[in-house]
């Protein structure tokens, strides 16, 4: 869902878009618990129906549900310096001066949801954190030079990481 609303953001196109949520839905369907998947084969039928309908993302899942970590409730709170943003963000300030209000404040931060992060194993057991959304929250944390930042770890392959980067996958070790 981060790569789909990502692409929607930036003005990418719906069909790109689309080929993207699927394609990563599919990929990793199979490696879920039952249970899991029925949940996420009910938020891509719930976003295959929106996209043709054309509502916005907010009136088809709640704003802290992502297709990719809608099923993942545990939260970490992941060193800034790990993670790995290798596509340069877009940002509206005010978004950003927002967010950075919100984390501020004791009673308001917990509001904030967590970023997606892929968590990849290498071929010699090294762990890499990929982070592709959530870029307004990223960057909100790093200007307040917060040293972790709460994120849903999705445990990814490298085949999954191709499907961001494309030919431009690095060979992690």
């Amino acid at each position: 869902m981060t790569k789909f609303l990502t692409f929607l953001k930036c003005g990418r196109g719906l069909s790109a878009a689309f080929y993207l949520f699927r394609t990563v839905l599919l990929s990793t369907a199979s490696r879920l618990q039952p249970e899991a998947a029925g949940s996420r084969n009910h938020l891509y039928m719930k976003m295959s129906s929106a996209l043709s309908e054309g509502c916005d993302r907010n009136e088809c899942l709640r704003d802290d549900l992502t297709v990719q970590a809608a099923h993942i409730t545990e939260v970490h709170n992941v060193p800034m310096r790990v993670l790995i943003r290798p596509i340069p963000s877009v940002l509206d300030e005010k978004k950003v001066q927002s967010l950075m209000e919100t984390i501020q404040d004791e009673n308001t931060r917990d509001t904030v949801p967590p970023i997606d992060v892929l968590w990849i194993t290498g071929r010699q057991g090294g762990d890499y954190y990929y982070s592709f959304g959530g870029c307004h929250r990223y960057e909100a944390y790093k200007r307040l030079k917060l040293e972790t930042i709460p994120c849903k770890l999705f445990k990814s392959t490298i085949d999954d990481l191709r499907v961001y980067l494309g030919g431009s996958t690095p060979d992690l070790l």
